[in-house]
């Protein structure tokens, strides 16, 4: 069975769309608007670096010059979003949710960076029939793990990382990446190299740009957030 044939509507006891909803989104002439961004991340000696930009478009209008893509989970879990902006801010206010009831529950230990990771690959795995729109980034650092990165996708896969770009510039970023990287990376070079990748999309990729937000989410000390401006 082809993919396109699991997204169609069916009829079943548990999924009951009503004809005439489905008939007229069948020959609706409604206008897709593409979306666009550059998000990156990479492992560092002690420390996990995210960068995204900050531009959010609407097919060929940029519908926000300051729109957010790094988001603090917990203070030692950190995500990124592209996508569907709405489905990005739904998935961070649940995983938000779901990784402080764990926190609250257990003395306040932090949650590992891969058991957050399959929390939020099962929401989007039980919604992939209509998955959210999305491509992720989860990233952290815990006493356990240590400098952690996973890829997630919209319908739930986990891919552990050492470096990782996604969104409509990731091409252009992962030239970078893949010609600078290198084991046990400073923070000061993972930023650098962050903020390289992300400019060389800004600069190709006509969705991505406004500037670039910078985390880094260390082993010992708070995370740190900054706005470089390009």
């Amino acid at each position: 069975m082809r993919k396109e044939d699991l997204l169609k509507p069916t009829k079943s006891e548990l999924i009951n769309i009503p004809e005439n909803i489905s008939s007229k989104y069948k020959n609706s002439n409604a206008q897709i608007f593409k979306t666009g961004t550059t998000t990156v991340g990479l492992i560092c000696k002690d420390a996990v670096v995210f960068g995204t930009d900050k531009r959010a478009t609407m097919a060929y209008f940029i519908a926000s010059k300051i729109s957010e893509k790094l988001y603090e989970i917990q203070e030692h879990l950190w995500m990124t979003t592209a996508g569907g902006v709405a489905d990005t801010q739904y998935l961070v206010d649940v995983l938000r949710a779901e990784t402080t009831i764990y926190q609250l529950a257990h003395d306040d230990r932090p949650m590992m960076v891969k058991s957050a990771g399959k929390m939020l690959s099962n929401i989007l795995y039980q919604n992939k029939m209509f998955p959210f729109q999305v491509g992720l980034m989860l990233g952290g650092v815990t006493e356990e793990e240590g400098p952690s990165l996973l890829d997630i996708s919209a319908y739930g896969s986990i891919l552990p990382q050492k470096y990782c770009a996604v969104g409509s510039g990731q091409n252009f970023s992962y030239g970078v990446l893949e010609a600078r990287y290198k084991d046990n990376l400073t923070i000061e070079e993972g930023k650098e190299i962050v903020k390289k990748a992300v400019t060389s999309s800004i600069i190709r990729d006509m969705a991505s740009g406004n500037g670039i937000d910078i985390a880094i989410i260390k082993k010992e000390g708070k995370a740190e957030k900054e706005f470089i401006p390009i």
